[in-house]
């Protein structure tokens, strides 16, 4: 009788070895290097480089009243619909730039869990980021470029008046709206309405609707810088009335009462003290505001 022919696996075969060599390799663990903070920032876009500094100032100016909590939970609190990597990425700039404590890592809940799933789908429909600002892996920025110079030069700078009322009155989001009971509207990153909005159109002949100013981000900064610029000849006006007073709470004051509101707090030693119709007080935001 013939003797039985030994299978491709068997331990007696020769080329054993060989084949689990060749199925380790082809079907194993994949080493995969997770790419630095540096090649993350690299690979996007000028563009899209910009716009992401720009989301991590104002998440970082937030981290400061939000004390305990990590950058990471910063972020995604204030942009839960921004894409799951970006928000990781804001938070990881950060933490290289000036690093935090971070707290100890819960196990996630599922309900969280499943919250993320539906977010991270939207993501992908969003048109937040459009194929304009779709960057290929193998994209770069000039090498010469030193990316983290960049940012650390960016945080160097004091924390502005501009950011921080941004940050207050939308959040930092251009798009930012809300109507009030009796059917005024405020829009953008400062919150403007259409009283200050034609006050501006007075003044500087230009002709936009509502609808352009909350597209237009460059627009909303041109009329923030004539808006506080007008409230500083107001407060200059004041002349020695307002010694003693901070400039930056007084401005907030302006911006949330009107300049005629700003007088009168002033003259009436703050006494004159009417809350807005979400609550804030003009005191309340000279407080918040005031760097004395």
């Amino acid at each position: 009788m013939t003797a039985k022919q030994a299978g491709l696996m068997s331990d007696s075969n020769p080329r054993r070895k060989e084949m689990m060599d060749l199925i380790r390799k082809a079907f194993g663990p994949i080493a995969v290097k997770p790419r630095t903070l540096e090649e993350r920032l690299e690979a996007l876009l000028a563009d899209k480089l910009e716009f992401v500094i720009n989301i991590a100032s104002y998440v970082k100016i937030a981290s400061g009243f939000n004390k305990g909590r990590s950058y990471k939970e910063v972020v995604d609190s204030m942009y839960r619909t921004l894409e799951p990597t970006l928000r990781q990425l804001i938070a990881d700039m950060l933490q290289e730039a000036d690093p935090i404590q971070e707290p100890t890592v819960a196990k996630p809940d599922p309900r969280v869990v499943a919250r993320e799933k539906v977010i991270k789908d939207y993501d992908s429909m969003s048109p937040l980021f459009s194929p304009k600002y779709a960057a290929p892996e193998t994209q770069e920025l000039d090498k010469e470029t030193d990316v983290f110079s960049s940012i650390k030069e960016f945080y160097a700078t004091p924390d502005s008046f501009m950011q921080k009322m941004a940050l207050s009155e939308s959040s930092g989001r251009p798009d930012a709206e809300i109507t009030l009971e009796d059917g005024r509207t405020f829009t953008g990153l400062y919150q403007f309405g259409d009283a200050r909005l034609s006050d501006y159109r007075k003044a500087t002949g230009a002709k936009f609707t509502m609808a352009e100013f909350k597209e237009d981000e460059a627009l909303q900064q041109k009329v923030a810088d004539w808006h506080f610029t007008d409230i500083q000849d107001a407060i200059d006006a004041l002349g020695s009335e307002a010694e003693g007073y901070d400039r930056d709470g007084l401005k907030a004051v302006a911006h949330l009462g009107g300049v005629g509101g700003m007088k009168k707090y002033v003259r009436t030693k703050g006494e004159y003290n009417p809350s807005d119709e979400l609550g804030t007080s003009l005191q309340s935001y000279y407080d918040k505001f005031s760097t004395s």
